[in-house]
């Protein structure tokens, strides 16, 4: 399952490496942040990029209700990235690894299970008909 991990200033980028140094190269999880300056509707634009070419099924964000989280929600909710299925907030690294790390595939994972342990929040999840 492609992750992407969205967040504020370096700590996307600092998670996601932080995971290759234990989890190896993970190449299915890549990051954006939210850099002072940046507009929500700038990141928004980055962000579908990036879903274009890295479509991921979930996306991890650092602190709920915050611009990064809101802008993936905005996204995922009006259907602008039809690959992502799930968002949740509360992004560290137990939690990163935890999915990245899964060979189950996503409609198969109960996110309950490693959410309750991590304190995150689901904010989105979008369940096949």
């Amino acid at each position: 399952m492609k992750i992407l991990v969205a967040g504020h200033g370096g700590l996307p980028d600092a998670l996601v490496d932080s995971a290759r140094m234990i989890g190896g190269e993970l190449a299915d999880v890549d990051s954006i942040s939210l850099h002072p300056g940046d507009s929500p509707q700038g990141l928004r634009d980055r962000m579908l990029g990036l879903l274009a070419e890295f479509p991921a099924e979930l996306i991890l964000t650092d602190l709920a209700g915050g611009t990064p989280d809101n802008v993936a929600n905005l996204i995922a909710k009006t259907g602008q990235a039809e690959s992502v299925r799930l968002i949740v907030a509360g992004a560290s690294l137990p939690l990163l690894l935890e999915f990245a790390l899964s060979d189950v595939e996503l409609n198969q994972l109960n996110p309950d299970d490693f959410i309750t342990e991590t304190s995150a929040i689901v904010r989105f999840r979008r369940d096949d008909p």
